[in-house]
């Protein structure tokens, strides 16, 4: 049974690394964005009400401003597009977007380059890379959002240590690489007794090294303590069968061990295994059972996390609200309808990435029948027949080597 969490203060002393998370942050400007402000101190990730549905919608119209001033490019696309302030959620479907592959393509951003607390790629290599520059409150308010969804869901633990198996990668400190971040906080929600990158740092580029997994996987069974799996899906997967092709018996990794993949498998579809079937390898191979296997949905252009719940549903949180479109039309779609993920969310000052058109296929749901009163949406996949490249892309493509 999952020991109940303290407050955010307490959390912070009880594990240093989540001190950074919960100190006090400031919006950039706090005249001009007062509701962004009082929404991203709401703490309850997946809180659902008319109250917390008009403080979005109240945030959302000060971000929209605040990118009307900043940024011509996202001036001339409302002003083309004739749209007014929304005044409710039902407005939300009429707002203009920006398509994330643009986003790829063009540094749109809406502060001045003296502002840009950091700048992160998405691929590392060739192809379409994105080069986003981040002030510190668009990236500190989502890790703070990360933080208390990690909570929410029941998957922080300050109490134990964990044996982290990375399957990202090695630290360089002149990788800017956004999914190296991603998964480097993803190692902050549990004390790190250990840490092992699978795809090493060679100098000249990083190397998946399959054996190296295998051998830290043994070893992390025999030690006894929860192991905590963070990664590419794609690489666990080849774990996986390098151990059963060694003939290993399972393994039984300590009760709290845990998996967050992320990235999907981008590249390798012709590997790719469908989620639940992964979570079966992993079940019986590591002996992690599936409420404790979770997949992690985000974007350097959209660095929010979406992770999911024990039913495996990508619950949306209280920041954030989705809209799925026709992939012919681009018309919002029930909920129910396969199409083009939108996310819509105040928090990014840095740029005009508050209402963004993934180039994701997915489906929005109701509330279902599990304890978290928000929508849920399911990830498809990647839309089109050229294959977009990303982190996973990328990180995958090493496996041609192994």
């Amino acid at each position: 049974m999952t020991t109940p969490l303290a407050d955010d203060a307490e959390l912070a002393v009880q594990l240093p690394a989540l001190a950074g998370y919960f100190a006090p942050l400031t919006v950039p400007d706090p005249v001009e964005l007062p509701h962004v402000q009082q929404l991203c101190e709401v703490s309850d990730a997946y809180r659902s009400d008319a109250e917390a549905d008009a403080l979005f919608v109240a945030a959302l119209r000060e971000t929209i401003g605040w990118h009307i001033r900043r940024s011509d490019f996202y001036r001339r696309l409302w002003d083309a597009g004739g749209a007014v302030l929304p005044g409710h959620l039902d407005d939300l479907p009429g707002l203009p977007f920006v398509h994330v592959n643009l986003l790829k393509r063009h540094r749109l951003g809406s502060i001045p380059e003296q502002d840009v607390a950091m700048r992160y790629t998405s691929s590392g290599t060739g192809g379409e890379r994105t080069e986003i520059g981040f002030d510190t409150w668009t990236l500190r308010s989502a890790e703070r959002m990360d933080a208390w969804t990690m909570k929410a869901l029941g998957l922080l633990d300050v109490h134990r240590p964990a044996n982290y198996l990375v399957y990202g990668y090695e630290p360089d400190p002149r990788l800017t690489v956004g999914a190296a971040r991603g998964l480097s906080e993803l190692c902050d929600f549990a004390p790190v007794a250990d840490a092992v990158h699978a795809l090493r740092n060679t100098g000249d580029g990083h190397e998946f090294d399959p054996m190296g997994a295998v051998d830290t996987l043994l070893a992390y069974a025999a030690g006894g303590g929860p192991t905590r799996i963070v990664g590419f899906p794609a690489f666990l997967h080849a774990t996986l069968e390098r151990l059963q092709t060694m003939g290993v018996p399972r393994l039984e990794l300590a009760e709290g061990s845990l998996v967050l993949t992320g990235g999907g498998w981008k590249g390798h579809a012709d590997r790719a295994i469908g989620r639940a079937e992964l979570r079966a390898a992993v079940e019986d191979r590591l002996g992690i059972p599936a409420e404790r296997q979770r997949d992690v949905y985000g974007s350097v252009e959209h660095p929010l996390f979406y992770v999911e719940c024990a039913a495996h549903h990508f619950h949306v949180p209280v920041w954030s609200r989705c809209v799925v479109r026709d992939v012919a039309t681009l018309a919002p779609l029930p909920h129910g309808s396969p199409g083009y993920l939108q996310f819509l969310t105040p928090f990014p000052t840095a740029l005009p990435s508050h209402s963004i058109l993934m180039a994701d296929l997915g489906t929005l749901h109701p509330p279902g029948d599990c304890s978290l009163a928000t929508p849920w949406f399911e990830v498809h996949g990647r839309a089109g027949v050229r294959r977009n490249r990303n982190c996973a892309v990328a990180a995958a493509e090493l496996l041609e080597s192994r």
